[in-house]
């Protein structure tokens, strides 16, 4: 039947009403005013754990919860008046209505179990609920302790820029794949990766939390065969994970605005924390500290200075496995292992070959790592996947155990002790003869040159940094550079893997322009390559670009161009970065031609202080320009 437009509003209002009505159900209940009173008199809205379960900030004298779903809250305006939501709640608690599992006391079991408990409240004088779905979910959970999980930033995938965070509950079984996950993330199917940064940053997603079983969270990272993953068992009772968990459970398929900086997939896993055990103040230290960001890198470090982590576990990646075998083979033994894991008929005439026996198990190894690879990427179906296994297998047992170390991959720098995110950058030198000051401030992330320790290994991930100059024989300050973004992702080549590295970024830069002077435009740039691993932990690499200059200062507004790029990046010693890299362009309407050299080094004097140096020139409208500059820089 349809419904005439005019009746709508009218028909919203009254279904609105009748919900009320059933949450209000019991208001002149003795035994409830009594409580409402009792409630007002302790002043239990100001109560911490009534803080946290509402994931209320402060916001001046006033608090407001960091939820943006309506359906998170019974109150009207519940967002912002702890006191009305805590009222709306007891209410809701006596309703009367049938509604089972939509019901406010299975709805909210958290909610509803500390209240009862702050405010002794007796079970007899509540109406009888069944709540299914819950005691369904407590069951299957059956939750017992937790576990923070860390997998490290993927190279090639956008939307792992970062790394991760989520919790693992574990339970009486077992298998930690039989327990269960707990998740904050943004919901999106976006992979360009300039898109996905714009809408992270300015809230263009809704994060959800969400609970399943932790395989299939595991299925679902679909580049988890090349993120190395940290776990991290959590000083939690038993209790205290309950609690979290019902916490959980009421958050499910409640929407909040995602942000890239503040609030996302870390931060908001320390309200689950919080919930467990409310004393501890872990939102708190990024509230009361000048930043703009926060890292899932940071909020472990935070999680660690709350003494809640037991001990630490290195989980490499299949992808690490595989390069760390690979790397102890010779070219020759390479391509062997290779070609046996294409064609795994040929194991046994590896496994009985005339090679030393350590060699021919290191081959077979790795075919065998490499098969179970392919299968994990859907590469092989699973009855081709066991027939190649089982052919490697049989031709790999005969050899005996592996006495060697070339199945134990190296454990790298915990990711919390990389250096710290914000950078902020003092340097001085000499622009074609002319000296100058530099001022550069970078919110976030990560560059080429900083240290890679804790982080992903050539990658780069760079927002809103600026830079301005002071040209004392001038007396002037001028914008050097604005980067809204710089994504740069060099991941290497090699005989197992075949990614194609890619690079884009956006901003303002300044350059010599037709008059000779160096104007500033808007640039927006994107490119693609190849890259390839080099002695010295570094990387050679090569991409085509595409280059877009815009200024009212260029005849035509606009130049369009393409060129190449090429570079080398290399750490001689763990502190010490060096990279050589060149580019040459070529621009259509205003025609003209540009050229870049640059030598730069980077020395990481500790955790958050690093020297700087860069040499440069460039070559614009036939205008050359040389450059040197020393950069000290403070990470914070």
């Amino acid at each position: 039947m349809r419904i005439h437009p005019l009746l709508t509003p009218l028909l919203v209002l009254f279904a609105s009403l009748a919900g009320f009505s059933g949450v209000c159900a019991g208001a002149d209940d003795p035994y409830l005013a009594e409580i409402l009173k009792r409630a007002e008199e302790r002043q239990l809205h100001q109560e911490r754990t009534w803080e946290v379960l509402l994931h209320y900030r402060p916001r001046g004298e006033e608090r407001e919860s960091l939820v943006d779903d309506p359906r998170f809250f019974l109150a009207p305006d519940g967002k912002s008046d702890p006191a009305a939501e805590l009222a709306a709640t007891l209410r809701g608690l006596f309703a009367t209505d049938p509604r089972g599992d939509e019901h406010p006391r299975c709805r909210f079991p958290a909610r509803a179990a500390w209240l009862a408990q702050e405010l002794a409240i007796d079970g007899d004088h509540l109406p009888p609920m069944a709540c299914p779905q819950l005691d369904e979910a407590m069951k299957a959970v059956n939750p017992r302790s937790a576990v923070l999980v860390f997998p490290s930033s993927h190279p090639n995938g956008p939307a792992s820029m970062f790394g991760h965070t989520l919790l693992r509950v574990g339970s009486t079984y077992q298998s930690d794949l039989l327990s269960y996950a707990v998740n904050y993330a943004a919901h999106t199917t976006d992979t360009n990766g300039i898109v996905y940064a714009v809408k992270g940053i300015f809230g263009g997603y809704s994060g959800y939390y969400s609970i399943l079983p932790y395989y299939a969270k595991v299925k679902e990272y679909s580049d988890l065969e090349h993120r190395d993953v940290w776990e991290y068992p959590l000083a939690l009772t038993p209790d205290e994970v309950l609690r979290m968990v019902r916490h959980i459970w009421e958050l499910r398929d409640i929407a909040s605005d995602y942000y890239f900086f503040d609030e996302n997939c870390s931060f908001n896993l320390l309200f689950l924390l919080e919930a467990a055990r409310p004393q501890l103040r872990l939102a708190e230290a990024f509230w009361d500290r000048p930043s703009f960001w926060v890292m899932p890198a940071d909020t472990v470090a935070v999680i660690e200075r709350a003494g809640l982590i037991e001990k630490v576990t290195y989980r490499p990646a299949q992808a690490t496995r595989i390069r760390q075998r690979a790397s102890l083979l010779s070219p020759e033994l390479r391509r062997e292992a290779l070609e046996t894991a294409r064609a795994p008929q040929g194991a046994a005439a590896v496994a009985v070959s005339g090679r030393p026996a350590e060699e021919r198990r290191q081959i077979l190894d790795l075919a065998a790592e490499y098969v179970q690879y392919r299968y994990s990427r859907k590469e092989l179906e699973q009855p081709e996947f066991q027939r190649q296994f089982l052919q490697v297998l049989k031709a790999r047992s005969p050899l005996g155990p592996d006495e060697s170390d070339a199945g134990r991959v190296p454990v790298p720098p915990l990711p919390e002790t990389g250096h710290l995110p914000g950078r902020i950058g003092l340097g001085a030198g000499y622009r074609h003869d002319t000296p100058f000051v530099e001022l550069t401030l970078r919110p976030a992330y990560h560059a080429l040159m900083d240290a890679d320790a804790g982080y992903s290994a050539h990658s780069q991930i760079i927002f809103s940094e600026v830079s301005g100059r002071y040209y004392p024989e001038r007396n002037s300050i001028r914008l050097q550079k604005f980067t809204a973004v710089d994504i740069v992702s060099l991941a290497p080549r090699d005989e197992f893997f075949s990614p194609i590295s890619w690079k884009v970024n956006g901003g303002l830069n300044r350059r010599p322009f037709p008059d000779g002077s160096d104007r500033l435009f808007l640039q927006l740039n994107t490119g693609g390559g190849m890259v390839w691993q080099v002695p010295g932990n570094g990387v050679v690499y090569g991409m085509a670009e595409m280059d877009l200059n815009v200024s009212d200062r260029l005849r035509d507004k606009a130049v369009l161009g393409a060129g190449l790029s090429a570079g080398v990046i290399v750490s001689p010693m763990d502190p010490w970065k060096a990279a050589l890299s060149g580019s040459a362009f070529v621009y259509g309407l205003e025609y003209h031609e540009y050229y870049r050299l640059a030598l730069e080094q980077n020395l990481a004097l500790s955790r958050t202080v690093g020297l700087g140096l860069v040499a440069s020139w460039e070559r614009s409208f036939d205008h050359n320009r040389v450059e040197a500059r020393l950069v000290v820089n403070r990470y914070f």
